[in-house]
């Protein structure tokens, strides 16, 4: 783990900067905007959403093979210039049929907000501009460098959208402008990348045609096909709420609900960080055939981003009701306050089972993930169907939380099946037993007047109650050896 906790400090730093930002803008600038901002996300998001089938499963490829392309002498055999060739060519194919169905697509939106006619359109250029900068970040990550493709892709992200936003609702722009401002901003971060794989000396964009053979090709052919099927069911499964809500209800509950998935989002700052540089970890493992390493990276993550996501999410919802006497329009914003719980409880569901999803994806079985991936989805879109008409955001975060769980327990099941492999340990059963310990007596204390003093004292409660319990019982040895190295500095 001392590659992966490295890493994880220098990315979950700027994470944290970037998530103190994001904070900032959900409490003061998002809730004087909701039905635009609402917009904003719904655009991204959709890009987001869209990406897998544009890419036609080239992310999967990404981490998957490098190792067999890898050589920094010959240009580790063009294998950028395969990705950007795969996935351009995707989008080109999927442009043309949405072009096809524009005024069926159009027509459908019509109706549902007087903004849809004006701005639908910007889904070509940010769906491009999503596919090219995925590809850039996942390459970046083969040469173990997750920060600067995190400040371009991530915290750029928290730092320019509110701007945008605060600039329109103080009336310094326009929605247009906005709107435009954001396609800029995308191809700001898509220089950035150029620039710094450029600097990596890893941009090697000619295709080297004589490396491959019919096996080769076949073989990505086959492993694509399935990370595309895989990549389409997860975002079916993490970001169709938000595209259920715009839909059937409108862009304000959109944007109401965009804040409250973030409040819940900020328990996966070091869970990303964690994962983010796991993945390529895992993809050697199974190419050198260590099936122990990875067996033991899959514990320790496990416990570490459990840990984590119970100490922010027990902070933040002992704390609850002064935030949102805090938070601008909190009136408003507090029909979300279920949205927070059933969303934070689903990332809890997916820290506490750690790497189990991608072990499956990066292994020689990753044709299951089609029935890891697949069956969720189908429950999800189910679910949403059902329950958004009837409990508007409620149900959205529902439909979220089952699907998540569900899929979560078939990964669980194919990793033992195929690798006699489990997370689970005394451990996490000691974390959640200390976290209700420090949450039920941090609830009983006297609520304090002053909303800003109310959340100060609960949240500060809680995180040292869970945090010495933790250090003190060594339910994490990771963290308690970090712990131990910082106090020695």
């Amino acid at each position: 783990m001392g590659l992966v906790q490295r890493q994880s400090i220098k990315y979950s730093i700027m994470n944290w900067v970037g998530v103190l930002i994001g904070v900032f803008s959900t409490l003061f600038i998002y809730p004087h905007a909701l039905e635009e901002y609402g917009l904003m996300r719904f655009l991204l998001d959709t890009s987001m959403l869209l990406f897998p089938l544009l890419s036609i499963g080239i992310n999967s490829l990404t981490i998957r093979f490098f190792p067999q392309f890898e050589n920094s002498e010959r240009g580790h055999h063009g294998f950028l210039g395969v990705l950007l060739l795969w996935g351009v060519a995707g989008y080109a194919f999927f442009a043309l049929l949405a072009l096809l169905g524009w005024p069926y697509i159009f027509e459908f939106y019509k109706g549902r907000s007087v903004l849809f006619p004006q701005y639908l359109w910007l889904l070509f250029p940010l769906s491009f501009l999503t596919l090219l900068n995925s590809i850039f970040s996942q390459y970046t990550i083969n040469f173990k460098r997750i920060v600067i493709p995190s400040l371009l892709l991530d915290f750029s992200q928290k730092v320019t959208l509110p701007l945008l936003v605060l600039a329109y609702w103080q009336h310094w722009i326009s929605l247009e402008l906005m709107l435009t401002g954001v396609v800029v901003y995308m191809v700001v971060v898509t220089a950035g990348f150029v620039t710094y794989i450029v600097y990596l000396r890893a941009w090697f964009w000619r295709p080297d045609f004589y490396f491959f053979n019919w096996a080769m090709v076949r073989k990505m052919l086959d492993y694509a096909a399935f990370g595309m099927i895989g990549g389409i069911g997860f975002v079916l499964v993490s970001k169709l709420d938000g595209w259920f809500v715009t839909t059937y209800i409108n862009l304000k509950s959109n944007g109401i609900y965009a804040i409250s998935a973030f409040i819940a989002n900020v328990m996966e700052v070091p869970a990303r960080a964690v994962i983010t540089i796991s993945i390529p970890l895992i993809a050697k493992h199974f190419h050198e055939k260590n099936m122990d390493a990875i067996a033991l990276l899959y514990r320790q993550v496990s416990i570490n981003m459990f840990i984590a996501g119970l100490l922010l999410f027990g902070a933040f919802w002992v704390s609850v009701t002064p935030f949102f006497q805090i938070i601008a329009n909190g009136d408003v914003l507090e029909v979300g306050r279920p949205v927070i719980l059933l969303l934070g409880t689903a990332k809890l569901v997916d820290m506490a089972t750690g790497l189990n999803n991608y072990i499956l994806n990066y292994s020689p079985y990753f044709r299951y993930s089609y029935l890891q991936i697949a069956l969720p989805a189908i429950l999800s879109i189910g679910l949403s169907i059902w329950l958004v008409p009837v409990l508007g955001m409620t149900g959205a975060a529902i439909a979220s939380l089952c699907a998540t769980s569900f899929y979560n327990l078939i990964s669980l099941g194919l990793n033992w099946y195929f690798f006699r492999m489990q997370p689970f340990s005394m451990q996490l059963l000691k974390a959640l037993l200390f976290a209700g310990l420090a949450f039920g007596i941090t609830w009983l204390l006297p609520m304090p007047a002053q909303a800003w003093v109310a959340v100060f004292v609960k949240s500060g409660t809680f995180t040292l109650l869970f945090g010495v319990a933790i250090l003190g019982f060594d339910v994490s040895p990771d963290l308690n050896n970090l712990v131990n190295k910082f106090l020695k500095r």
